[in-house]
């Protein structure tokens, strides 16, 4: 199988957690993905005020960044969930020839142009379906058994069951547990941070909180990096410190399971100490 992809990181991920990016290059290293980037990306743009105002920018945005894909891959990993969400989206619009032919009319403005050719994949459907958890398991080093984790896997996500699944199915590979919480589901309040913050945090992300605190696990696992920072930031502003439930993004899970130490992956950068999972694992290979 081609392993060829276009990487798209998003806003979020370059800027704020490297460990992610990290995370997906020693994967690409050891899975012998070839990982390119898209030169002279911007923003997907994001799907909730890009969309509302102008739906044509956004979907000619769109356009231009799945161009620059075309021209090095015909597959685009996206670990993002809102990036993903967009370029889904926008690429299931551009199946419409009239439509295309307008928004390409646009591009070559910039001397851009689209032909609707990209296949965009999810993180989680690379590893799950193209790497194959078969192959994942035979490159496992490190012994998870006894980590409980909760999973959320965020809104968009949740609009597309079969990666909810596949993001069980690796988590479970790993050979770590998945513990069932009442708030799984639940919006982290990214969305409504737009509008009214307080609501965002008190009646979403705190509530989501509370609840996983109950449950009492090793850590939580995301894929999106927008989750992560909010849900990072709600447990900074009201937890105490012993109190705090590391944070770990699938990309990162996979890659300490194949191996990669925790400098390696940049665990160290989380704001959220990672001690106690990470003591967890050692006590259980010791």
């Amino acid at each position: 199988m081609n392993k060829k992809y276009g990487v798209f990181l998003g806003c979020t991920i370059s800027a704020m957690q490297i460990f992610v990016e990290k995370a997906l290059r020693l994967l690409g290293e050891k899975f012998s993905m070839q990982l390119i980037d898209l030169e002279d990306a911007t923003c997907c743009p994001e799907p909730e005020i890009s969309k509302t105002i102008s739906y044509e920018a956004w979907l000619r945005i769109a356009a231009r960044n799945l161009s620059l894909c075309e021209k090095i891959s015909n597959k685009l990993c996206v670990i993002c969930n809102g990036c993903y969400h967009t370029f889904k989206k926008a690429n299931e619009a551009l199946s419409d020839e009239k439509l295309l032919k307008e928004v390409n009319d646009k591009l070559s403005i910039i001397g851009k142009s689209y032909n609707g050719a990209v296949k965009v994949k999810n993180f989680i459907e690379i590893m799950h379906d193209d790497i194959g958890l078969e192959n994942l398991k035979g490159k496992l080093k490190r012994e998870l058994s006894r980590i409980k984790v909760c999973i959320h896997p965020g809104c968009r996500l949740l609009e597309e069951p079969r990666l909810v699944s596949g993001l069980e199915d690796l988590v479970k590979a790993t050979g770590a547990s998945i513990i069932e919480w009442t708030a799984e589901k639940m919006c982290c309040g990214v969305p409504a941070m737009y509008t009214d913050s307080e609501f965002a945090l008190e009646n979403r992300a705190k509530r989501k909180l509370l609840n996983l605190k109950d449950v009492k696990p090793d850590c939580l696992i995301v894929i999106c990096p927008a989750c992560y920072d909010m849900l990072e930031k709600a447990e900074i502003s009201y937890l105490e410190p012993e109190e705090y439930i590391p944070i770990i993004n699938i990309v990162e899970l996979l890659a300490y399971a194949v191996g990669y130490s925790p400098e390696d992956i940049g665990f160290d950068l989380h704001r959220i100490p990672l001690d106690n999972f990470l003591s967890k694992v050692e006590e259980n290979e010791s």
